[in-house]
């Protein structure tokens, strides 16, 4: 039996919610245990992060499978849907780039360090920005929930445009309430809330580039080093936000123009399934690379992991220890 549009579009948005859900879940468990002592700025961006990508599937796609069930949605619902689509995908924006921007510092006195210790003091403010973030994503999309409204007798009019139903481009509409402020602050304003971020990021990452670069070229003679946990957590942070970069840069812009001509495109049989992975493809797998940023977050990974997957393992006597021990001799340090 051939499968609906609305059909694959649960679908979709069922797979796009288990591995939100999974990713974030587990990304907030790791986070949360993390911080129980105290909260670097790093974690405070990762769980902002997680929050805001799990509510998006939660919100978004459940709405979306609920409209394509046969199930109606009424104007409170639809307020809400549409502002928790647009204020989870600008804050995504923009803790990625908060996140890349942090990284970069740190890289940056990594390749160059300070002659002076770092003012501790920073940290507060990282944490206000932070919050400062949150508040203002919701102070810019607050006009969606005056604004939002059902489109039913837009729907009647043009049931042979679009062959589906969704949440965020035919069921749940904004009327604003007159066409000057449609243009300045829905196709303007929002726009550009998220496009300069956006376009911020990509310079960031380039700036990350040139550091890595730099990094790699750097010589430091016949000194021995040794390996520092924080240097390597910033490397491979420094590297996962360049992957964020594409990742977030594609999608949306890949969005942005597929809605821009969506009235040409909506007759398409897989244009519901395309639009929902380009809207909730970052939130659902951004999580997954966020795990591999920090180095505490993976230890906490491994006890989950093991916790749910014990290893059955052979206790080692005593004296084969004590003989493996005696055998291998010690490794002195070059600077002893």
């Amino acid at each position: 039996m051939e499968l609906t549009a609305g059909a694959v579009e649960i679908i979709a948005c069922a797979v796009l919610i288990l591995v939100s859900v999974t990713g974030n879940a587990v990304l907030i468990y790791c986070t949360w245990r993390c911080v129980a002592h105290r909260l670097p700025t790093s974690f405070v961006l990762i769980f902002s992060l997680a929050v805001v990508h799990l509510a998006r599937n939660l919100v978004v796609n459940v709405m979306n499978i609920v409209l394509n069930a046969g199930l109606v949605l009424q104007s409170p619902a639809c307020k809400f849907g549409r502002f928790t689509a647009t204020l989870t995908a600008t804050l995504a924006v923009w803790f990625t780039l908060y996140l890349s921007v942090f990284y970069c510092v740190k890289l940056y006195r990594l390749v160059h360090p300070l002659s002076t210790a770092p003012e501790k003091k920073w940290r507060r403010h990282h944490l206000f920005t932070v919050f400062f973030l949150w508040v203002a994503g919701m102070a810019i999309c607050c006009p969606l929930l005056v604004f939002g409204e059902k489109a039913t007798h837009l729907i009647a009019e043009n049931v042979t445009q679009y062959q589906y139903s969704s949440l965020l481009y035919t069921e749940c509409l904004v009327n604003y309430s007159s066409q000057q402020l449609e243009l300045f602050y829905g196709k303007i304003f929002l726009v550009i809330a998220d496009l300069l971020p956006l376009a911020v990021l990509v310079l960031v990452s380039f700036r990350v580039v040139l550091l890595l670069w730099e990094h790699k070229k750097a010589t430091y003679g016949d000194i021995w080093i040794g390996c520092d946990a924080t240097e390597d957590e910033i490397l491979r942070a420094s590297k996962l936000v360049i992957v964020m970069m594409f990742l977030a840069t594609l999608l949306w812009v890949s969005h942005f123009v597929l809605v821009h001509f969506l009235t040409d495109l909506s007759s398409y049989y897989f244009m519901p399934v395309v639009l929902d992975v380009l809207c909730s493809g970052y939130s659902a797998i951004s999580p997954y690379l966020l795990l591999l940023i920090n180095y505490k977050l993976k230890v906490q990974l491994r006890s989950l992991r093991s916790f749910c997957c014990p290893d059955v393992k052979k206790p080692i006597p005593t004296d084969v220890k004590k003989s493996v021990s005696e055998s291998v001799p010690a490794v002195a340090s070059p600077y002893n």
